[in-house]
């Protein structure tokens, strides 16, 4: 009967590798990828490059997305933000709680991740490597196999079951070794090794915060629709969207709720508004500042019928950067 083992993985570098030096220690694996709405371009991209790493490498992938108490975390984190609203630490927890639960459900060894001691300032320096551990009352359980020697042994180690010599002691930032190790064992379809978290993006913030700000309720679909359009802050009580493209207006209908309001033009209607809140004439001047021409614009609740037509005339976009988030 083959050892099991629960990985928490991104796509990056140091994942991969986790992964691949627990395989090679004889253990099947089930990678778990856990989607939040703050990974670029909505996961797609990842999750198509994870589906073929698993397919490569062999090891079963899971896909969890996080849940609305997700939310209470990004609001009020524990243990802080980083430089943006990424309250990393917090988010580590959370992930390894949901990896502890397949760990006990699928009887799994431990639960291992790609992290290196030093390689982040606030998450991954000593103290919060403890803290995560502690944290997600995964003691003893977790393993880090490419810092592993700077680190005290887990009961899988004690026990033998983890060979320790053949896991790594790398710490910093530096990712030569990593990369030289990933060309020695020839991995393929690795992703970037930063993970690309939206949370850490200045501008991506910025939106994350205004939506906290004037909005009581949130769910996973608020955050989703971030990603989505030109967002612009009219008042407490409205904000517009706008799309870019038809791409954007299919996703962002997929994510919207039965109380939005759309805004759009039978002449251009790959672009369309969304309204959170009351409807503002400004939103309206703003909106047809992004079309052609003069047009003829029908309103209507999401999915429901035709409440208002106006005629819109195009306007000067540079009036409206102050409301732009």
């Amino acid at each position: 009967m083959k050892k099991l083992a629960i990985g928490l993985i991104s796509g990056g570098l140091d994942s991969i590798l986790a992964l691949q030096l627990i395989k090679e220690q004889g253990f099947e694996i089930i990678g778990i990828f856990i989607k939040t709405p703050f990974i670029p371009k909505f996961s797609e991209q990842i999750i198509r490059n994870l589906e073929k790493i698993s397919r490569e490498m062999n090891f079963k992938l899971m896909i969890i997305e996080v849940e609305d108490d997700y939310i209470e975390i990004l609001r009020n984190p524990k243990y802080g933000y980083g430089k943006n609203l990424n309250p990393c630490i917090d988010c580590h927890i959370y992930m390894l709680k949901k990896a502890k639960e397949i760990m006990e459900k699928e009887n799994a060894e431990f639960v291992f991740t790609g992290e290196v001691l030093e390689q982040r300032g606030k998450s991954q320096n000593l103290k919060a490597l403890k803290i995560i551990e502690q944290e997600s009352s995964l003691e003893g359980k977790l393993l880090r196999p490419l810092t592993a020697l700077n680190l005290l042994p887990t009961e899988a180690e004690k026990k033998g079951i983890v060979k320790r010599e053949l896991l790594l002691g790398i710490k910093g930032r530096e990712r030569k070794l990593q990369i030289y190790l990933a060309e020695m064992k020839n991995l393929k379809y690795i992703g970037t090794p930063s993970g690309g978290c939206l949370l850490t993006d200045k501008i991506f913030s910025k939106k994350l915060k205004d939506l906290f700000e004037n909005s009581e309720k949130i769910n996973l679909n608020d955050c989703y629709i971030l990603q989505i359009g030109r967002h612009f802050r009219i008042s407490k009580k409205t904000k517009l969207i706008i799309t870019r493209d038809e791409e954007e207006t299919k996703k962002i209908i997929n994510f919207c709720n039965g109380n939005d309001i759309l805004i759009f033009s039978e002449e251009s209607p790959e672009i369309v508004g969304v309204i959170k809140g009351e409807i503002d004439n400004l939103v309206f001047e703003i909106y047809g500042s992004y079309l052609k021409k003069s047009q003829l614009c029908a309103l209507k609740k999401l999915k429901g019928e035709i409440i208002d037509k106006v005629i819109i005339e195009k306007t000067n976009k540079l009036n409206y950067q102050k409301f732009l988030l």
